[in-house]
């Protein structure tokens, strides 16, 4: 009995520090090349990000900048500023990392599969892949 007990804590220990951990990733950052800004935001189980600044929000014309290169037509006047790029992101408890996201490239018009390893509270490694080939970013929270 004492050791089913034992295993119970111990699983429900592991439950709750997952649960404080999933949430980590909630806030705001700045992407590698420090020309993005991103809110991560969740809905339901899920993360998701929208580009919240541009460091250069107009095109060569002086007009904000749309999602010109969508391969849907009918997205292609929607703004880049607000757009939600990152979606279905899922926590892992198991790898300490959030998994099975989509992040979508407007300077491609592209979407690619992606998943988050925090390095530290201020630091994380966005893995991108698409096929076999895979890069990694780093971004650090800006909460400023």
């Amino acid at each position: 009995m004492k050791l089913l007990l034992t295993f119970v804590f111990t699983m429900l220990s592991l439950c709750i520090s997952a649960q404080n951990h999933s949430d980590d990733l909630l806030g705001k950052w700045v992407n590698e090349d420090a020309i993005a800004r991103f809110e991560f935001f969740k809905t339901g189980n899920t993360y998701n990000a929208k580009i919240i600044w541009l460091a250069k929000p107009q095109n060569e014309n002086g007009e904000q900048k749309l999602d010109k290169n969508n391969p849907d037509k009918k997205l292609r006047n929607r703004p880049i500023l607000g757009m939600v790029i990152l979606t279905g992101l899922q926590f892992s408890a198991n790898d300490l990392m959030w998994v099975r996201g989509k992040i979508y490239s407007p300077e491609r018009g592209e979407i690619v599969d992606c998943k988050i390893r925090l390095n530290n509270k201020n630091e994380f490694a966005l893995i991108v892949s698409k096929g076999i080939f895979s890069s990694t970013k780093k971004w650090k929270r800006y909460d400023k």
